[in-house]
């Protein structure tokens, strides 16, 4: 074989192998993802409301908060969860009157302000768990709630796989990428070999499964479906006598009160970071204040998962 076509179609194999690779290790699919930001940023948000208020919609309500310093960066986020095959009943997004980690008040872009599609609903800072707990306190007991983060765009067909899901199972508690909790409650950055056969704390992502499979604790940055009635209410909103830290873990926190059973449910592929504003979510992302110094007992989510050691029925000490 010639060197002129040998040489094309070795770069055309490595491509291939590093977008299989980057989709088995991350659960993300390059060219659809960059084509559906591409087709995302050229639609009008107010479009988008206009079309969902048309809708035959789903019951499921889409439950978020963020901080004064992404507020303006929502769009994305908020463009993908009413771009879907099923559209949510709504989107309620918590906003706090003052937020805490920031040490500042919010200001409402007026185009958010203007969507039939949102609700704000203002109230106390929860740290992370605002996205959750405000939710679970105001609706109805069995109302489908799917939790995201506000710096994500979801892939079109998520609220209808979980419409679904939560049809068939309506006592589990769902989501895109979960994880076990280690033996010895030791939250530690994951190996490759770790990341290839899922073991602990490894995410296991719901595009490596075939069939669902039961974790510990779902991770909230890829979203998760839960019903009010499968937390007490009280407790998810009470921190005292808990460490600090567990306001900043909040997925290990919630998942530990979660009374129903968590899955992981198979997909296709995940949610990504939005490419054009990568650089500006990165500066004001969580994980800066959950990364400590020192060794990884400090860890927020060590410290999280020992508080809650009774509560790992997958995982945990045995």
């Amino acid at each position: 074989m010639s060197l002129w076509i040998l040489l094309p179609l070795t770069v055309l194999a490595l491509a291939a192998l590093a977008l299989y690779l980057h989709h088995l290790f991350e659960g993300e699919c390059l060219p659809a993802d960059l084509w559906r930001e591409w087709k995302l940023a050229r639609m009008d948000l107010a479009t988008l409301d206009r079309r969902w208020e048309k809708a035959e919609r789903s019951e499921i309500v889409v439950t978020l908060t963020t901080t004064p310093s992404r507020i303006a960066l929502l769009e994305p986020t908020l463009k993908s969860l009413l771009d879907q095959t099923r559209p949510p009943a709504r989107i309620t997004l918590n906003l706090p009157r003052h937020s805490t980690r920031e040490n500042r008040a919010y200001e409402i872009p007026a185009p958010l302000n203007r969507l039939a599609s949102l609700q704000i609903r203002r109230c106390d800072d929860l740290g992370p768990g605002t996205k959750l707990i405000p939710s679970v306190q105001a609706e109805p007991p069995d109302t489908p709630l799917v939790v995201v983060d506000d710096d994500r765009i979801y892939p079109p067909w998520l609220l209808a796989r979980y419409e679904r899901a939560a049809a068939a199972q309506p006592d589990r508690a769902l989501t895109m990428a979960g994880w076990v909790a280690p033996p010895d409650l030791v939250d530690r950055m994951t190996t490759i070999r770790a990341n290839l056969f899922m073991r602990p704390p490894a995410p296991i992502r719901a595009s490596r499964l075939r069939k669902p499979r039961r974790v510990d604790i779902f991770q909230g940055v890829m979203s998760y479906l839960v019903r009010p009635r499968f937390f007490d209410e009280k407790s998810l909103a009470d921190f005292t006598g808990q460490p600090p830290e567990l306001r900043f873990v909040d997925d290990v926190r919630s998942s530990a009160l979660c009374r129903a059973e968590i899955w992981v449910i198979p997909a296709p592929s995940l949610s990504f970071v939005p490419r054009a504003q990568a650089a500006l979510l990165q500066q004001t992302r969580l994980g800066l204040v959950n990364r400590v110094p020192g060794e990884r007992h400090n860890r927020n989510n060590t410290i999280a998962l020992k508080h809650f050691a009774d509560r790992w029925q997958v995982g945990g000490p045995r």
